[in-house]
């Protein structure tokens, strides 16, 4: 983001915290259960740090200057989708509905329908974890998009500052989501860090 902005000096510490991460690594293939779990702590940590300080980017653009950035939001052209790696700013939510499993076995055409629909699905997510990625090459992405995201943050702080305006309630989520501790990022920037973005989120609403 521009230097100017009250978050620079946790932007730096991100950088130079996904910097050390890659410096420590070994080949990522290479590595055994306990350090791949290491591996994907830090890098939980890393991806909450980075999206408090998009949270904190978007909630001082729609303060400052929406009407900009809706125009500049209006001003875009729809391009071919990229497949990169990209660093996901905040949640989805997804609707639940009540789930009603009847004991024994399935004795109306309704019944047999949704034991086949079930039987069905659970082959899909089955052939789907199969043709998951390997632990190696699913953290590679998630370094990248972290790197990527990094790099040019703009372009996912506007994205996210227009979804604070539709949805204000993933500002919450993305503060209450815990992350765990990290050797790479120094507990006391993290504290500073959600302490001047909660203060942001209390001005805005």
């Amino acid at each position: 983001m521009s230097p100017s902005s009250a978050l620079a000096r946790f932007w730096s510490h991100a950088r130079h915290a996904l910097t050390a991460l890659c410096g420590s690594l070994m080949p990522l293939d290479t590595l055994r259960t306990g350090e791949l779990r290491a591996l994907r702590a830090s890098l939980r940590a890393l991806e909450a740090f980075c999206r408090r300080l998009a949270l904190g980017e978007a909630l001082r653009l729609a303060n400052e200057c929406w009407r900009a950035l809706t125009r500049a939001g209006a001003k875009r052209t729809r391009a071919a989708p990229d497949r990169s790696p990209a660093l996901r700013l905040w949640p989805k939510f997804k609707p639940s509905r009540a789930r009603i499993r009847l004991l024994g076995p399935p004795s109306s055409v309704r019944e047999i329908e949704a034991a086949r629909a079930r039987a069905e699905l659970k082959a899909r997510l089955a052939a789907g974890r199969a043709r998951r990625k390997p632990a190696h090459l699913h953290i590679a992405d998630r370094i990248e998009a972290l790197q990527r995201f990094l790099d040019a943050p703009l372009r996912g702080v506007r994205a996210l500052a227009r979804k604070l305006r539709r949805t204000p309630g993933i500002a919450q989520s993305i503060m209450a989501r815990l992350a765990p501790p990290s050797p790479f990022l120094h507990a006391d920037e993290v504290g500073a860090c959600e302490a001047q973005v909660l203060g942001l989120l209390l001005d805005s609403s």
